[in-house]
């Protein structure tokens, strides 16, 4: 444990990792998924800080140091991905002044980040590009099996990489066919078990492990079992769409292809917002590019030559 004294002079990123974490959990109240994505951003911004050990004065970081690491993110990251990393930094830097490790609130230097939802256009799945990821885990071996399982989940449901990581033996609940999936922002959101998925949860939870303490669903099969991360969920579904012969995909193109399933068998917006847990309907509205159909009848008629 490392005092106040010590910040102000030299301490690990191990140590100063370790102190941010504790504050998400009792300063923040924040989610497994959102303090392990805040400290690994925060860590990679404190590397850059060190040079031949692996100590870092953090009353000597100055707001130009911050402002021209955001610009750097700027350059190789996608605005959303800019935006979230941003907030993580933000997060720590506040902690750091508001704690007193910091003598200067430096948090106005990470500036503030600009996402276009409207013009980012989601990309979905065929029905046979679908297929053939669907076809791709080999269901007799135990990893075939749990892939099967992540794969129809995430694109039947629109569950995260993290949000299928995350969820546990408790949250299903056979009796009424239904999940309960801890999503965005602390929230839980209550979904249907569809039979299919069902099936194939049934298929793995028979090859799972069953002396393993963890309470998770999804585990990894190496070594000593353990809960899944969002970065294995991602790996996974990468992994099965090489085999699959679909080139690089990641987890949320199957959360893309479950709002465009839902539009394509006669669903509305409203019902993909509640799906997919989107807070307000703009954010849903950004899959209004898979349903031609519903917005036709918005579209001006061509005028006429003559008209």
């Amino acid at each position: 444990m490392s005092t106040t004294d010590d910040y102000t002079r030299w301490i690990t990123i191990d140590d100063a990792i370790e102190d941010f974490d504790r504050y998400l959990v009792t300063g923040k109240n924040a989610s497994e998924m959102t303090r392990q994505c805040y400290t690994r951003h925060v860590r990679v911004f404190l590397d850059t800080l060190t040079s031949s050990t692996d100590q870092v004065g953090l009353d000597r970081v100055s707001g130009p140091q911050v402002r021209s690491y955001v610009t750097q993110l700027s350059e190789r990251y996608s605005p959303q991905s800019c935006k979230f990393k941003a907030t993580a930094l933000r997060c720590f830097l506040r902690f750091a002044w508001m704690s007193g490790r910091m003598s200067s609130d430096l948090t106005g230097a990470v500036g503030t980040v600009i996402t276009h939802r409207s013009g980012k256009i989601p990309k979905a799945l065929h029905p046979e590009e679908l297929a053939r990821l669907l076809a791709a885990p080999d269901r007799r071996t135990l990893g075939g099996a749990r892939d099967y399982a992540l794969l129809i989940l995430m694109s039947r449901l629109g569950l995260r990489a993290g949000e299928a990581g995350g969820l546990r033996l408790d949250d299903i609940d056979w009796a009424h066919a239904n999940l309960r999936v801890r999503v965005k922002g602390g929230n839980c959101l209550e979904l249907p078990l569809p039979d299919d998925v069902g099936s194939a949860l049934v298929e793995y939870l028979h090859r799972r492990p069953a002396s393993t303490p963890h309470r998770e669903v999804f585990l990894t099969n190496y070594g000593t079992p353990a809960p899944m991360t969002r970065g294995a969920v991602t790996a996974a579904v990468a992994r099965n769409a090489h085999t699959a012969g679909l080139g690089t995909i990641y987890a949320h193109r199957l959360r893309h292809s479950a709002a465009r399933a839902v539009l394509a068998g006669g669903g509305t917006f409203e019902e993909v917002g509640e799906l997919l847990g989107h807070a307000t309907r703009q954010v849903t509205m950004a899959y209004s590019s898979f349903d031609l159909v519903s917005l036709r009848p918005l579209a001006r008629p061509w005028p006429v030559r003559g008209q």
